[in-house]
């Protein structure tokens, strides 16, 4: 039986946007499997004042207004949604508040160039990668009714891909769904032979976890391994692509201004996961 004095936090920075809307979708979906509880928090600094301002409110107003999004949410979803206003910089408060929660995964909505409180572009990836937890990112395509059941896995020579493989087959667990897994081609020998080890350590783990999956190789004559992986994903009407962060990077750099953004940012608006292999726990986003 559910009991919220037991559950883990997903935490949804909330800026009162469509985006931060569908982020909360996504949450309740993911929290309704894992029985776990939402936390909103609102952002309160300079660009969030400029904006308050303009529309006539008052701390305490969007406070109320706050609140009021998380009780709505509570009633309708019927998961424990708790609030939280907070004056600082984002990408100070949201790595902190996840730390003093313990919360054990972050969901963002990102507004690609623009949006407020500069949760965009670049700047969202500069949020995932301080994240101590998993952070997952998306755009404004609402969470399926079946939730992340095709989940697609891009795979290289990182010696931490490791730690992404367990988040990928926790999240297949929760949804019942399959991972379908797009390996890096490689004219190395060297670097071929990682990409086969990190191959049959995931084919391992996701068999031992009793996760459906399937392999496929990048196009070496094809276009670059980040825009593969995309139109791999969109093809196969993905619902979620999983990838690092952190220190030591796949391919997938979270810094590369072209690929990485291009990815988050996919057209086919399909979310993406970033797990950083330093502070992400083993099946964390399992209800254990």
């Amino acid at each position: 039986m559910y009991n919220p004095s037991h559950a883990h936090i997903i935490l949804i920075p909330y800026d009162f946007t469509d985006r931060s809307d569908c982020a909360l979708a996504h949450a309740n979906a993911i929290a309704r499997k894992a029985e776990d509880t939402i936390t909103l928090l609102h952002v309160y600094n300079a660009e969030s004042k400029s904006r308050a301002k303009k529309l006539g409110k008052s701390l305490k107003d969007l406070n109320d207004d706050l609140a009021a999004v998380a009780a709505a949410n509570q009633t309708s979803s019927g998961l424990v949604t708790n609030y939280q206003l907070e004056e600082g910089s984002v990408y100070e408060l949201i790595p902190e508040l996840c730390k003093k929660m313990d919360a054990r995964l972050l969901v963002m909505g990102t507004h690609g160039i623009q949006g407020l409180q500069h949760i965009t572009g670049a700047n969202i990836l500069k949020v995932a990668v301080d994240s101590p937890v998993s952070d997952i990112i998306v755009q404004n395509r609402m969470p399926a009714a079946h939730g992340y059941k095709t989940i697609v896995f891009p795979i290289d020579s990182s010696r931490a891909s490791k730690q992404k493989t367990f988040q990928a087959a926790g999240m297949a667990r929760l949804f019942g769904g399959k991972v379908l897994i797009f390996a890096a081609s490689e004219s190395d020998e060297f670097v071929l032979q990682k990409v086969t080890l990190n191959i049959q350590f995931a084919q391992r783990t996701f068999t031992a976890n009793g996760v459906p999956h399937t392999l496929s190789h990048e196009d070496p004559k094809g276009a670059s391994f980040p825009k593969q992986v995309e139109a791999f994903a969109t093809q196969n009407n993905a619902d979620l692509i999983v990838i690092m962060t952190g220190q030591d990077r796949d391919l997938l750099d979270i810094f590369s201004k072209s690929p990485e953004e291009s990815l988050v940012n996919n057209k086919a608006g399909i979310p993406v996961m970033c797990v950083d292999p330093l502070n992400a726990q083993f099946g964390a986003i399992l209800g254990s």
